[in-house]
């Protein structure tokens, strides 16, 4: 059998892993000069390690990609780094049940409230059926109504801004469900696993072609025709919104529902910012949403002993800090840097990339299970797989992993 994947982030690698597993011949087809997909990375040549255009880490629950990694030969190291939250100009750590009991900034019966609310959806098996409630109106329910607006109403209108009211419980207790207080990180960075799942692709006979994109896919009697290449089967990772332009007409349907962009400014300084790895801001009017000092995380003599921090933000397409040049971007956040480290100053900054993405984040609505496209489409031979369809779980390295090898396991006993 001839298979064709369209895309080389970790859903397709791990697909042809997979197909290659079970006999099939698989070539993967990739626009982009490097596999990896979302996750992938970029380099300086003084740091030893490749870094993440967005920030990354696994959970210790993240066993898809783990035993990727094993299989890859690739090492995963686990931390336990240190959360915080930036609330009312001060910053305070909320990272496990001790720092909820101690947060200040709720009344006593509002962190015991708020505490019992997360562990009951962690304790839920599979929360799929908190689908039908939308999480503005029935999260208050469950963490309380002060722990909601204190907290959690903050971070959501961040991130979702004016598409919040569409979100579904179900997202919300995926984000809580897997979370774990250690954070694993793979040797060498994300980039490092995407290019051992290639070299592993290749030795095991199967053909990895990067800067080489697919434009048109041309349905035949039996199969599929690409680049005058003949597939029996074609597995498509593109994001939905963009899958049917392979074709000369509409072939798949795609529910209509809303996308984020993802954005990150990434700065190298000379100083590290702030004590913790991860800073949610719980602030209002605020030009990002967290801030993720990756060298708290890993050892910053990978990086020629620089300090790594991410300024992240999940945007609509009409906002405009997306049109925004790397240097305007940096601007508009320096004044907000200042408030989280007074003694920070733009000369701390050596060097800065801006990376932003399309389709990063899905909105799934109220039931989007109902009208989440399957895996194998009614044209035979073809078959999706693609962030939308990780569901109920969230964006996430894992589950595109996970996401893969269903779709290969699905291709194989068609």
């Amino acid at each position: 059998m001839k298979v064709a994947i369209i895309g080389a982030g970790f859903t397709g690698l791990s697909a042809a892993i997979e197909l290659l597993g079970s006999g099939y011949q698989v070539t993967v087809f990739e626009a982009e000069k490097f596999a990896g997909g979302l996750a992938c990375g970029f380099d300086k040549n003084s740091w030893e390690w490749q870094l993440d255009r967005s920030y990354r880490h696994i959970f210790v629950s993240d066993k898809e990609v783990i035993n990727l990694a094993k299989i890859l030969g690739q090492k995963i190291e686990f931390f336990m780094p240190k959360t915080d939250c930036l609330i009312n100009g001060k910053i305070r750590q909320l990272d496990s049940p001790i720092s909820v009991l101690k947060f200040d900034q709720l009344t006593l019966i509002s962190r015991l409230r708020m505490g019992a609310g997360l562990a009951f959806l962690k304790l839920i098996p599979n929360g799929q059926f908190l689908e039908k409630y939308l999480v503005d109106r029935a999260l208050p329910k469950i963490i309380g109504q002060e722990a909601y607006e204190v907290i959690w109403e903050k971070l959501l209108v961040a991130k979702f801004g004016r598409f919040l009211s569409g979100v579904n419980l179900a997202w919300f207790w995926a984000r809580v469900a897997k979370r774990s207080q250690k954070l694993g990180y793979f040797e060498e960075g994300f980039q490092s696993l995407a290019d051992k799942a290639v070299i592993y692709i290749e030795k095991h006979g199967g053909e990895v072609r990067l800067k080489e994109g697919v434009d048109k896919i041309k349905f035949k009697k039996q199969g599929f025709e690409i680049k005058n290449e003949d597939f029996d089967q074609i597995l498509i990772t593109v994001p939905l919104p963009l899958a049917n332009n392979l074709f000369e007409k509409k072939v798949i349907e795609v529910p209509r529902f809303d996308y984020l962009w993802a954005q990150t400014l990434v700065l190298e300084l000379k100083e590290s910012l702030m004590p913790s790895y991860w800073l949610n801001i719980l602030e209002k009017k605020w030009p990002f949403l967290v801030m993720v000092e990756h060298t708290r995380l890993i050892d910053k003599k990978h990086y020629a002993d620089s300090c790594l921090v991410y300024l992240g933000n999940y945007l609509a397409d009409d906002d405009e800090r997306l049109g925004l040049s790397k240097e305007k971007l940096l601007a508009l956040f320096l004044p907000y840097i200042k408030k989280i480290n007074p003694k920070f100053n733009k000369g701390w900054i050596k060097e800065s990339w801006k990376f932003q993405s399309p389709f990063s984040q899905p909105v799934f609505p109220q039931n989007y299970s109902e009208v989440m496209p399957k895996i194998k489409t009614k044209i035979p031979g073809l078959f999706l797989a693609n962030m939308e369809m990780v569901y109920p779980w969230d964006r996430g390295t894992n589950y595109a992993v996970l996401l893969g090898q269903m779709a290969a396991r699905e291709m194989v006993g068609t």
